[in-house]
């Protein structure tokens, strides 16, 4: 492990360079895999090649041992420190989950919830291979705290709803302002939660922001039959997607969550509004929301990424299993096995949500941010080694990252953690906070 520098309460890691030789090389789904290697210098990926690049002096050089470098997974939807909740509303409906045991917990929820929480999240996501992460929650500055220091790329979405009002006009504007120049690690998206917790002067006055702005937006959108049925009834039939089109949300186009129930014509508007669908299959199946018309998506040409949501939903952050589900529903759906391949489930996981976030990441090429994982090819499930890109799909899971390197930072590696809290203290303050919740919330004496 590398040595803490501490400057102005702020933990930040020495510049290091990183020599990964000896390696498979996936550079990108798209792109045959080749024997070579891979150099890093800070944050940034400076060599990718089947030569070694001579002359560049190493901190540290990784024997890869034929094992496989590709670019971690980005995670374009997610509300981390709902890690908190994982395990306690589940086996309920959509409605139930939501009202009568989310939202009476979230009522209590402090900064330091949430700062805890989104830890214990991260620790789940580097060991997941997730280098990148979008995070519609509470308490977004909160959030950056706990994703700089484990040096994860995070775009902090908002997620106000309600009527609109002066004070989050301003909190939205003064966090735009805030984070465009904070870091090229963090990005703001300026997002609601979802159109049925909006009024419509709230969604109009965010849409006024961002287009003051020329700034993507972010939504949950059309996740369940009863959220577009009910917005169709409220306004002249129009769906979420058509509702939100003439308010102007999408002006400059965005991501939006779930997708679940848009038909033809709702994805015909959202790709002309240059609106990335994030799919959270794991979470909808579990909350028997539904499956959302990936194929329908990607054969009408739109690009594609894929979340988990929270762990409360989920309850995993897996893009593994998201991966697996996002191409097998639709061999189901479709009654087609060869409908959405493993090659497009890798691009949705990685690529896609790191150009939707705006991020230089998803491929791994130079001057891209190190965001990079190390796979496992001697494991069982990995071998034989007949086709790499779709044995990540259908057969590795988790245990096949044997590293993660988040900004030139190794995160993980062999079962230890360098996330700015031992991981110990984050279970502990974890398990406590999980606790306080339930009992302020009345669930618990």
């Amino acid at each position: 492990m590398m040595p803490l520098i501490r400057s102005s309460g702020i933990f930040l890691w020495s510049h290091m360079k990183y020599r990964f030789f000896n390696a498979n090389v996936m550079i990108s789904p798209e792109q045959n895999i080749f024997k070579g290697e891979l150099c890093t210098d800070g944050a940034d990926i400076v060599y990718v090649g089947k030569k070694k690049n001579e002359g560049f002096i190493a901190d540290r050089e990784i024997d890869c041992n034929g094992n496989l470098l590709m670019s971690g997974f980005c995670n374009a939807h997610s509300h981390a420190a709902m890690s908190l909740f994982r395990g306690i509303a589940d086996d309920l409906p959509l409605e139930k989950w939501l009202f009568d045991r989310i939202f009476p917990m979230e009522d209590h929820l402090t900064e330091d919830d949430v700062y805890w929480g989104t830890l214990l999240q991260i620790a789940e996501f580097v060991r997941n291979g997730i280098t990148c992460f979008a995070d519609m929650y509470f308490y977004p500055d909160t959030i950056y705290e706990a994703a700089k220091k484990s040096n994860l790329a995070v775009a902090l979405c908002g997620g106000i709803n309600g009527e609109s009002n002066e004070k989050d006009l301003r909190f939205i504007r003064d966090h735009v302002d805030l984070y465009s120049t904070m870091s090229d690690r963090v990005r703001y998206i300026i997002g609601l939660h979802a159109e049925y917790t909006c009024e419509e002067n709230l969604i109009s006055d965010v849409s006024d922001i961002a287009a003051e702005y020329g700034s993507k937006t972010y939504i949950h959108l059309s996740e369940t039959l009863k959220e577009v049925g009910d917005c169709t009834v409220r306004h002249n039939r129009l769906t979420p997607p058509q509702y939100l089109h003439k308010l102007g949300f999408f002006e400059n186009g965005g991501l939006a969550a779930h997708c679940t129930y848009c038909d033809k014509d709702d994805l015909a508007l959202l790709k002309q509004c240059g609106v990335v669908p994030v799919v959270n299959a794991a979470s909808n199946l579990k909350l028997a929301s539904g499956v959302a018309p990936v194929y329908s998506m990607l054969r009408s040409g739109m690009k594609v990424a894929l979340g988990t949501d929270g762990s409360a939903s989920n309850n995993a952050t897996s893009m593994f299993r998201e991966m697996y589900l996002f191409s097998c529903l639709q061999k189901e759906a479709m009654k087609d096995a060869s409908a959405v391949s493993a090659e497009e489930a890798l691009t949705a996981a990685t690529v896609n949500g790191y150009e939707a976030l705006g991020f230089r990441g998803g491929v791994l090429k130079t001057g891209n941010f190190a965001d990079i994982i190390l796979i496992d090819l001697a494991a069982p499930n990995m071998r034989p080694l007949s086709d790499v890109k779709k044995n990540l799909v259908y057969s590795a899971d988790s245990s096949n990252v044997l590293m993660t390197v988040a900004g030139g930072k190794i995160v993980y590696e062999n079962g230890k953690y360098d996330i700015g809290e031992e991981i110990s203290t984050i279970y502990r303050e974890a398990e406590h906070r999980r606790d306080r919740l339930l009992h302020e919330a009345g669930f618990k004496e």
